[in-house]
C-alpha cells in the first residue's frame, strides 16, 4: 500500500498518522514546503502494512495522540515491540498531560499540542531528524525555518516578488527575512549568505 502524498522519487522522512483529513493534508503541504518528503495515513493499520513493506525508514513520525482503533500510546508500544526506531512527535489537542509525560518517557521526541504554529512543527521534524545523523552541524547562525526557506528560495534563483507569492507572503515581509538573513550570517550579498549556510562548518558561533 503506498499513501497518496508519497513521491515517487524520494523516501519519507517525515510520516505522518492524522484522521482528520483536512489537518493531514494541510500538514503535508506545509512539510513539503520546508523541503521535506511526506507519507500520510489516516490509521495506525494503513501505516504499519506500510512499515512491514518498509522496514527501518529514517524518518520522524507525526503521530496523532487521538485515533481510532488505536491510540497514540499504543501505536508508540507496538513500535517498540516490532524494534521499529522511528523518534516521534506526538501530536494531540485535547490530551491529558499524564498521556504526554507517558509518551516523552517511552522515548517520543516532542508533543505539539493543537494549534500549533509551522514554527513549532518544523523545529520539531528537524529535532527529530537529528536522531539519524547525530554529527550534522547544528544551524550556527540561528535562522529560523521561514528564513532558511527564503535563503533555500533565494539559491534557486527566485525573485523575491517570486518567493513571496510562493509562500503567500507581502514583498516587504520577504525583504525582511533577506535583512535577517545577510545581519544573522554577517554576509555581504545574498549569494554569499547561500554559500556560507551550505558550508557551517566555516562559521562561528
Amino acid at each position: 500500500m503506498k499513501p497518496d502524498n508519497l513521491p515517487e522519487t524520494r523516501a519519507p522522512n517525515v510520516v505522518l498518522i492524522e484522521d482528520d483529513q483536512a489537518l493531514r493534508f494541510m500538514l503535508c503541504q506545509t512539510l513539503k514546503r520546508y523541503g521535506f518528503a511526506t507519507a500520510d495515513f489516516s490509521n495506525p493499520e494503513e501505516f504499519f502494512v506500510w512499515l512491514k513493506a518498509n522496514p527501518a525508514p529514517k524518518a520522524c513520525l507525526l503521530l496523532d495522540m487521538r485515533l481510532p482503533a488505536m491510540n497514540g500510546l499504543e501505536v508508540q508500544t507496538k513500535l517498540d515491540s516490532l524494534g521499529a526506531q522511528l523518534p516521534i512527535v506526538f501530536m494531540s489537542g485535547n490530551s491529558h498531560i499524564s498521556e504526554a509525560i507517558a509518551g516523552m518517557k517511552h522515548g517520543a521526541i516532542d508533543f505539539l499540542l493543537k494549534p500549533f504554529d509551522e514554527t513549532s512543527l518544523v523545529r520539531a521534524v528537524e529535532r527529530s531528524l537529528g536522531r539519524f545523523n547525530p554529527q550534522a552541524p547544528a544551524n550556527p547562525y540561528r535562522l529560523t525555518p521561514r528564513e532558511r526557506l527564503v535563503l533555500a528560495y533565494i539559491a534557486q534563483g527566485m525573485r523575491s516578488e517570486q518567493i513571496a507569492d510562493t509562500l503567500g507572503l507581502s514583498v516587504r515581509t520577504i525583504k525582511m527575512h533577506r535583512s535577517n538573513i545577510l545581519h544573522k550570517t554577517g554576509a555581504n550579498t545574498m549569494t554569499e549568505a547561500v554559500l556560507m549556510v551550505k558550508k557551517p562548518s566555516t562559521a562561528t558561533l
